[in-house]
């Protein structure tokens, strides 16, 4: 493997990690915490009650810990990978990858915590938006993905080892 392509995927690790992380950091602190239409659990504790409340706003906090330390690896992944070289960075390559990393996070949530785990719906008590949700994600990722086609010799491929 080239250093190029160990770069790249260094890159895509690191941008997909980011993307990933502050994704659902934004989900968890404007829709749990600041338009509350959603926490973590509330498919499982009351969000109307307040011990339901408490311990849903509990699991968003640690929920948001555990978030904060994938943006903050995806973070050192960068640094590491950036630090001391002379090669330039595509800025276009490194913000397709937080887009996609985004939208991988917001398809995950859409179908596993909502549908599948039934952890919680986009709006507490009803599963009208959660069909919105899970479209808008494909859109973010679709955004990622078209961002990447738009950097020079960096077209995304669903096999990580033909980046070069």
């Amino acid at each position: 493997m080239t250093t190029v392509t160990s770069t790249r995927r260094r890159l895509l690790l690191a941008g997909g990690a980011i993307g990933f992380g502050f994704g659902a950091v934004i989900d968890t602190v404007l829709f749990h915490l600041i338009f509350q239409t959603h926490h973590l659990l509330s498919g499982y504790y009351d969000p109307y009650s307040l011990d339901g409340l408490r311990t849903n706003v509990m699991f968003d906090g640690l929920f948001l810990l555990a978030t904060l330390g994938i943006t903050a690896a995806g973070l050192g992944l960068l640094w590491v990978t950036v630090n001391g070289t002379a090669e330039r960075f595509s800025t276009r390559y490194l913000v397709g990858w937080i887009v996609v990393g985004a939208g991988v996070f917001n398809v995950y949530d859409g179908i596993v915590d909502h549908y599948v785990l039934d952890l919680h719906n986009v709006v507490h008590g009803t599963e009208a938006w959660n069909p919105p949700w899970i479209g808008v994600s494909l859109l973010l990722l679709a955004l990622g993905w078209g961002i990447l086609r738009t950097v020079d010799g960096h077209v995304p491929s669903a096999d990580a080892s033909r980046l070069e």
